[in-house]
């Protein structure tokens, strides 16, 4: 396992257990959001898949629909992107902190991992394509290929799972009655 990729999920923890699982659950839909458009290997997915929107409404609408352009990325160059992302990412924390307050209880707060290890698994996803793409070598020195989420998913669900029962505990646990 990658050291890097170790402390991205130990900063994501920080940061979940902090804000708790409210306004990460919202940073997590921005990251998410920001990693499959911005990133190298999804953006023309994304691109190609819009070009076919307008095709296909006149289709349904009883038209006939002149075949989609073929085009190319939405966004083209890695510092634009770099950028996009960056700002989509901020302006999900900033959401997140405007809409939810701070949370109250300890289990919202231990539930908050969750979502900020998956925010920081993705994170380092999108910056592993990003780094390829700006070098043009297909490997990084600090091994960066390991960053890749799907190969952890065993590793987060047991986070999640751990993270869960210590919510439940400390959800079940009952500070005792001052005596007087």
């Amino acid at each position: 396992m990658s050291p890097l990729f170790i402390i991205a999920i130990l900063i994501g923890m920080v940061l979940g257990f902090q804000r708790g699982w409210r306004r990460e659950v919202i940073s997590l839909v921005f990251v998410l959001l920001a990693t499959f458009l911005v990133n190298v290997k999804t953006s023309d997915f994304i691109g190609s898949f819009l070009s076919h929107i307008p095709p296909a409404i006149t289709t349904l609408l009883g038209g006939t629909a002149s075949p989609a352009p073929s085009q190319g990325p939405l966004i083209t160059g890695w510092v634009p992107s770099l950028f996009i992302f960056a700002g989509v990412v901020v302006l999900g924390y900033f959401v997140g902190n405007k809409v939810f307050p701070k949370p109250a209880t300890p289990p919202e707060r231990i539930i908050g991992i969750i979502p900020g290890v998956l925010s920081a698994a993705f994170v380092l996803w999108y910056l592993e394509g990003f780094i390829q793409q700006a070098t043009g070598q297909p490997t990084i020195p600090l091994n960066f290929a390991d960053a890749d989420p799907s190969k952890y998913v065993p590793i987060i669900f047991v986070i999640g799972v751990l993270a869960l029962v210590v919510a439940v505990i400390a959800a079940r646990a009952k500070k005792a009655p001052a005596k007087k």
